[in-house]
């Protein structure tokens, strides 16, 4: 529509404009060489009359090549529209099959896990109901972590989560959508079977010892978030490289081949085995609180509903899912930014800004939280902080909701 309204714009004025020109040029025919003042003007008419004839003749030209490039936007945008239905389409025709035989899998596991009793048996349950209730939450919510991920990691450039996923859809499909995780279950199947392993094990030992023992023989809130806060550190030393590998498949997918081993190979020869363990300081100062505050109120409320009201139901139990998760992430989400943005360092290794200047690097946790404090303001600690509790919300509802679950089945007790 702009194009058409210069366009006639530029017609409607060319005709004037050949007027004058064609009014002094000097006539070719034997004329006096002054002529009278009337035979200007009606050659000037004479003249606009024939342009503006000639320039109407050509309009219907113009309109027609703006209508065919609207048009050919159209079946550009069409096609897009098509191609993103065949990509969808065909995603969905490969993992169906891998989802088949992990389903099996699992069932096979419970089945035979369920009857076994001695105290590795135990153990291995835990982590086993771990793993399933961290894969099962995590893929649930995948798109939306997927954007958590990007804005935290990007700060300003990004615009909104809505319009990030938008983007996100129209440039790479449903497999955009779930860029990275794969890498994020590899990491969350063993890091929350430890973390429930370890949690249990810490809370056994301080029943044991008779440490933060409150009313009716349990754990005291204080003791649960101990417990939590080390359950958290353990299981992030032990699966880090796959939270930087995760990162960087979300965030760099074409430059990782889109594949585990092709980022971990773009991270190794970027930065060595040093690559695959930055921000790991902020990572555990951030576990501490992250995970702790996640069990001690998911738990504290769980007893106090079950002390109150008896057994609790589903719908309870993923309201209290819900709360444990929005608290975690709220406690530690600025030290979950400077986490990320540390893990992509790699990928700025050589790079230089836009006044062409080397890109600087963050050396520790603090001098990250000061960087984006004083670079991007105090908001961009907070960047992402939506989307990351609206996926922390469902994510580790349903996670608690399948543990408890698989803890049924697999019959297992906790303190």
């Amino acid at each position: 529509m702009r194009l058409i309204s210069s366009s006639s714009l530029l017609i409607g004025c060319l005709p004037i404009a050949l007027g004058f020109n064609i009014a002094a040029m000097p006539s070719q025919s034997s004329v006096p060489a002054v002529a009278p003042r009337n035979t200007g003007v009606v050659s000037l008419a004479t003249s606009s009359r024939r342009n503006r004839s000639v320039a109407l003749s050509h309009e219907p030209s113009i309109t027609m090549q703006a209508s065919l490039k609207a048009s050919s936007t159209i079946d550009a945008l069409e096609n897009r529209g098509g191609e993103t239905t065949q990509s969808t389409f065909d995603y969905i025709a490969k993992i169906v099959p891998t989802l088949a035989l992990m389903s099996g899998i699992g069932v096979l596991m419970t089945a035979f896990l369920a009857p076994l009793t001695s105290s590795a048996a135990q153990g291995a349950k835990l982590v086993f109901a771990g793993a399933v209730a961290g894969i099962i939450s995590r893929t649930f919510c995948a798109p939306i972590e997927m954007v958590s991920t990007v804005m935290m990691c990007r700060g300003d450039e990004c615009s909104s989560m809505t319009e990030e996923l938008m983007q996100t859809w129209k440039a790479e499909g449903i497999k955009g959508m779930f860029k990275g995780n794969a890498a994020n279950c590899l990491k969350v199947a063993p890091s929350r079977g430890t973390q429930f392993l370890v949690y249990e094990f810490m809370k056994r030992q301080m029943v044991i010892f008779g440490f933060g023992m409150g009313a009716a023989a349990s754990l005291n809130a204080g003791a649960r978030l101990l417990a939590g806060g080390i359950a958290g550190m353990v299981a992030a030393v032990i699966v880090y490289p796959l939270e930087v590998v995760k990162t960087m498949l979300t965030l760099y997918p074409e430059e990782c081949g889109g594949s585990i081993p092709g980022a971990v190979q773009k991270v190794w020869n970027n930065g060595g085995l040093g690559a695959l363990y930055r921000g790991l300081g902020p990572t555990l100062v951030a576990m501490f609180p992250y995970v702790g505050v996640e069990f001690m109120v998911y738990e504290t409320l769980k007893k106090r509903w079950e002390t109150a009201f008896g057994p609790v139901g589903t719908v309870v139990l993923l309201l209290l899912g819900a709360l444990g998760g929005a608290a975690a992430q709220a406690t530690a989400h600025p030290l979950d930014v400077i986490r990320r943005r540390m893990q992509m360092q790699s990928m700025f290794k050589g790079k230089k800004d836009a006044k062409d200047k080397p890109v600087k690097r963050y050396s520790n946790m603090f001098t990250g939280i000061y960087r984006v404090s004083k670079d991007e303001g105090i908001h961009a600690l907070f960047n992402g902080l939506g989307p990351a509790c609206l996926e922390k919300i469902p994510s580790t509802a349903i996670g608690y909701f399948i543990y408890e679950w698989m803890k049924v089945a697999l019959k297992v007790t906790s303190v």
